[in-house]
């Protein structure tokens, strides 16, 4: 679509700003009880549906933002459609100008503040599910006492296993992680280092062979 280089400027500034709020706003991961089949009141179903759209729309922003930086780094350099002779490398799966690739590696940054929003939301969830099963097993051996008539090892053990495995189904807390956030966010760092390190090194190699004019007094 066409757009002044006025109106792309603040587009682009209004895509940062929420990119920011959306990725410190979002839910990327959740916890249920038991097979209560809800999240603080609220179907699991709808939860997954809301993460996945949050991280979808997040992407989305990430996209538009490189596409606008491009489209407005290229306007300032005076770059249009019929420019010729334009200095190109191959550069991940395609063609690049050294400006290309620099607004590439910007926009890396924010998609290293998902990666890490992410892995903070795994990492208190994990830590919230493992201070859960500890309270649980307490409540669960005084569930099982009072079952005994307050004295669990008057239980047979086959009680003791039905009770303990039915109290545990519903009291223990489980995750809702409908994007796989371990496995996502390893690919998400895997592909984040990989372009970074394509970045240094197409940057090296264009200001390795190109050659410019100063008149140096």
């Amino acid at each position: 679509m066409k757009m002044t280089l006025h109106r792309a400027l603040a587009q682009r500034k209004t895509t940062k700003a929420r990119i920011k709020k959306e990725i410190m706003t979002a839910t990327f991961i959740e916890t249920t009880v038991g097979t209560s089949g809800k999240v603080k009141g609220t179907p699991v179903g709808e939860v997954e549906k809301n993460i996945q759209g949050a991280y979808d729309r997040i992407l989305a922003l990430l996209g538009n933002y490189k596409k606008l930086s491009m489209a407005i780094n290229e306007a300032n350099n005076g770059i249009g459609g019929d420019t010729e002779h334009l200095h190109t490398v191959d550069f991940h799966g395609g063609k690049a100008t050294l400006s290309g690739i620099l607004v590439t590696q910007e926009a890396l940054h924010y998609r290293q503040q998902l990666v890490d929003e992410l892995t903070e939301q795994l990492v208190n969830v994990k830590n919230q599910v493992s201070r859960s099963e500890a309270d649980v097993e307490k409540r669960c051996d005084l569930f099982l006492a009072s079952m005994g008539g307050g004295d669990k090892s008057k239980l047979s053990a086959a009680d003791i296993d039905a009770y303990s495995k039915n109290f545990h189904q519903n009291n223990d807390l489980k995750l809702v992680d409908p994007l796989g956030l371990e496995k996502l966010i390893d690919q998400l760092k895997e592909q984040n280092e990989a372009l970074d390190v394509e970045c240094d090194s197409k940057i090296s190699e264009i200001n390795a062979l190109t050659q410019i004019d100063v008149d140096l007094g």
